[in-house]
């Protein structure tokens, strides 16, 4: 019989997660980001801020997503209203006019935690039910360790059936 998976074997370390602070600009989150992707696997940079005890604390993320939607996000309001008018020259501005916008602005919060001690079928639930690709995993002293991504799932499903 096999045993089972727990999330611990398959995250990312805390110490070799990326953040990025919540009054940093969109530029910065972007260089380090650019970084991120030569260095590692998955792209998601962690955003801190101060909590209410003047701790600094994991307060959201930032991925792909949020930097190119965050960046085309005044076009992206009024396309809902009008519909969608394009004009040459429009995503080099929208790019250029949003680098100075704070990461605050555009992070997701974090919705949701898994402890490293759950087993893997708990992250894939819980990946499913707030539709993202990624989860922070925290200790029994609710303290995040580390991210837990889809591709390092797909990665064991891979091997599991395709050994």
């Amino acid at each position: 019989m096999a045993s089972e998976k727990l999330v611990k074997d398959f995250m990312c370390p805390l110490d070799r997660c990326y953040h990025v602070k919540e009054d940093d600009t969109v530029q910065e989150a972007l260089r380090l980001m650019d970084k991120a992707r030569k260095e590692v696997g998955p792209l998601c940079l962690f955003v801190v801020g101060e909590g209410s005890s003047e701790k600094e604390i994991i307060k959201g993320f930032v991925t792909p997503r949020e930097l190119v939607f965050g960046l085309a996000t005044r076009f992206l309001k009024g396309a809902e209203k009008s519909g969608p008018i394009f004009w040459e020259g429009q995503f080099e501005a929208e790019c250029r006019d949003g680098i100075n916008k704070r990461v605050g602005e555009i992070m997701s919060p974090i919705r949701a935690y898994v402890r490293d001690t759950e087993m893997l079928m708990e992250a894939v639930f819980l990946l499913n039910k707030y539709e993202q690709d990624f989860l922070p995993a925290i200790n029994k002293a609710e303290v995040v360790v580390g991210t837990i991504h889809l591709d390092e799932i797909l990665k064991e499903i891979s091997r599991i059936v395709l050994k």
